[in-house]
């Protein structure tokens, strides 16, 4: 299956190709310039392989969690090209691609990974992740909670395998802690474990409405984090 996937959940960004025999990843750069250079980048991964976007088959998207503009610009695009070409459309969580990521980058044991985004305000958002053979992608997931950073670390079982973005700040404080940690390669979602995803749960024929895939944010909307006397609100989306 031709498969084309996104990422642009975080500031790197990632797009593939790949067809289950090659894949070829391209980065986008800043986050700034994933909207203007997403077009051009998944033109060439396609045309690296030898065919064109008109070619593809299902288009896969990191929904999340993320940034506000950066989730938004990916799935834009993806349901654009999905659309377009009557392609299946596969999001997928960013949760997942990270655990893809770890478990393809050491020798990890069997046993649940602890997963955590940055935030911001001293903030993270974070899952346990278990192996699983009763789902399409091999990975069950609990709900994503908003915590400090400081509960989070403190409330992680003993000897905990963690990996995640929020590695990228507070590997150290996780270490002091007495868990081990992923290597640095495999700390955020990309492209190439976006696609391995979706290959998935195309076969097992579960793909994603255009109309109903919505981004999965870091924090509230706005008027979600409205005060309970109806104020106006005073936060941000989260981080961008």
């Amino acid at each position: 299956m031709r498969i084309l996937a996104i990422d642009t959940s975080h500031a790197a960004g990632s797009v593939a190709a790949d067809d289950g025999a090659r894949i070829c990843v391209k980065p986008l750069g800043p986050a700034g310039e994933h909207a203007s250079l997403l077009a051009e980048r998944l033109t060439e991964v396609a045309g690296a392989l030898g065919w064109c976007l008109a070619e593809a088959e299902l288009v896969a998207v990191v929904r999340g969690p993320g940034s506000f503009t950066g989730l938004r610009v990916g799935l834009a695009t993806a349901k654009a090209i999905a659309w377009a070409g009557g392609l299946k459309l596969v999001g997928v969580s960013g949760f997942e691609a990270v655990a893809v990521a770890t478990v393809r980058s050491a020798d990890w044991p069997a046993g649940p990974l602890e997963i955590a985004f940055d935030a911001g305000r001293g903030e993270v958002y974070a899952a346990r992740l278990h192996p699983s053979v009763a789902t399409p992608t091999g990975w069950r997931q609990s709900p994503g909670l908003l915590q400090s950073t400081e509960a989070w670390i403190a409330n992680l079982p003993p000897g905990s395998l963690v990996s995640g973005p929020v590695l990228a700040l507070h590997a150290s404080a996780v270490a002091a802690a007495g868990h081990r940690l992923a290597p640095a390669e495999a700390w955020f979602p990309t492209a190439q474990a976006a696609a391995t995803l979706a290959s998935a749960r195309a076969a097992a024929d579960v793909g994603d409405d255009p109309h109903t895939l919505v981004p999965e944010y870091l924090r509230p909307s706005y008027a979600d984090e409205q005060p309970a006397s109806g104020g106006a609100a005073t936060v941000p989306d989260g981080p961008t």
